[in-house]
């Protein structure tokens, strides 16, 4: 299956950026993935496992750039993380994503964020 939700998030992550930041170079950003401590439920899905606990573990606190972020946030299947939320580091040389532990596929995403033009990310 191909993962075309990579350019999905990458497309929302550069048009959130650009419209509710300073941020100018996305390019120059580096991206820390993090699991949003908020969220209570847990993962329910084998791809939400394989995720969690093959996938991103070894990217969790990282710094990446848009198109390494992009590419593990992606599922097998496609699917993408439920949310995402997005905190600017002081120096704005650092965007911090806090990500849900459950990923699903785009009709779901959509039906969740109907009135948020950047879904699956969401301001922190």
């Amino acid at each position: 299956m191909q993962k075309t939700n990579i350019v999905f998030i990458k497309n929302q992550l550069i048009k959130f950026l650009l419209e509710k930041t300073d941020i100018k170079k996305i390019e120059s950003i580096k991206y820390i993935v993090e699991y949003d401590k908020q969220e209570k439920q847990e993962a329910k899905t084998n791809s939400d496992d394989i995720m969690m606990f093959w996938t991103l573990p070894e990217y969790i606190g990282k710094s990446l750039d848009i198109d390494e972020v992009c590419e593990k946030l992606v599922t097998y299947k496609n699917e993408i993380p439920l949310w995402i939320k997005i905190k600017i580091s002081d120096n704005n040389k650092n965007v911090i994503l806090s990500i849900s532990k459950r990923f699903r596929k785009m009709k779901i995403i959509n039906e969740r964020h109907k009135t948020n033009k950047f879904r699956p990310i969401l301001e922190e």
